[in-house]
């Protein structure tokens, strides 16, 4: 699968870190860039941001031929907004948009077409796979998994070591005897996922609801109750002094 714009061609302005800033990117005033940094083209950094050592900007996605998901290695617009902190070794995709105020921890990967709220909070080493949305002021715990075509709404906390899937006929799409139809999990705002939980394919989790840790979530959760277990199952509702209002914080 060929490039529009190889890699081989590109031109870059080396700075005395070691990082480097293609010719097309724009870096905005007062952002720091640490050591090593690589800005792709089309990546816009907003200003008075933090960008930490050995960051990635803007990557393209390159395939081999045998994925099943088409991947299209090309450079498009990576926004980073004014005042977000990019953390030490992080990746993030060409194609996406990060709001105001991001805070993304090292070791992080943000894939291609992904959109990312204000004042969302990524921990350390959590992946976020293609055209995942994620909204404002949601809190993303260290090492969890984002599948691609997943949808986070605002105010959600998904706790450390979350896992997620978006493909329920796997045995066959990855043979190729059937196409792909990839369906990530829906998460509604204000919502609570813990630790080590595993959502399925398609799965929504409703407003306000809370998922235990550990828990495996097979089928929709309603919301502003409470599931837990193997597979999970009702416990309770959430109790009325839990609620938060239904309002931006």
């Amino acid at each position: 699968m060929g490039m529009t714009t190889p890699l081989s061609n590109l031109s870059f302005r080396r700075l005395n870190s070691g990082s480097a800033i293609a010719e097309q990117a724009s870096v905005g005033a007062g952002v720091h860039l640490g050591n090593n940094v690589t800005v792709y083209p089309q990546v816009n950094i907003g200003e008075r941001s933090i960008i930490m050592d050995g960051a990635v900007l803007g990557r393209v996605p390159i395939a081999n031929n045998t994925t099943n998901r088409l991947i299209a290695s090309d450079f498009s617009d990576l926004s980073i907004g004014p005042e977000s902190i990019i953390g030490c070794n992080s990746v993030i995709y060409t194609g996406s948009t990060l709001g105001r105020n991001v805070l993304i921890a090292d070791l992080s990967s943000i894939r291609e077409g992904c959109s990312i709220g204000e004042g969302v909070v990524i921990g350390r080493g959590v992946m976020v796979l293609y055209q995942c949305a994620i909204g404002n002021f949601t809190r993303i715990q260290d090492q969890a998994h984002l599948v691609g075509e997943m949808v986070v709404e605002d105010h959600v906390f998904i706790g450390m070591g979350v896992m997620t899937a978006n493909d329920n006929d796997v045995y066959r799409s990855r043979f190729r005897t059937t196409p792909p139809e990839f369906q990530g999990p829906v998460i509604r705002r204000l919502a609570v996922i813990g630790a080590g939980a595993t959502i399925l394919p398609g799965v929504e989790i409703g407003k306000g609801a809370l998922v235990a840790a550990g828990a495996v979530v097979t089928r929709d959760v309603p919301a502003w109750t409470i599931v837990a277990g193997v597979p999970a199952r009702h416990v309770r509702e959430i109790p009325d002094d839990w609620r938060q209002p239904d309002k931006d914080f």
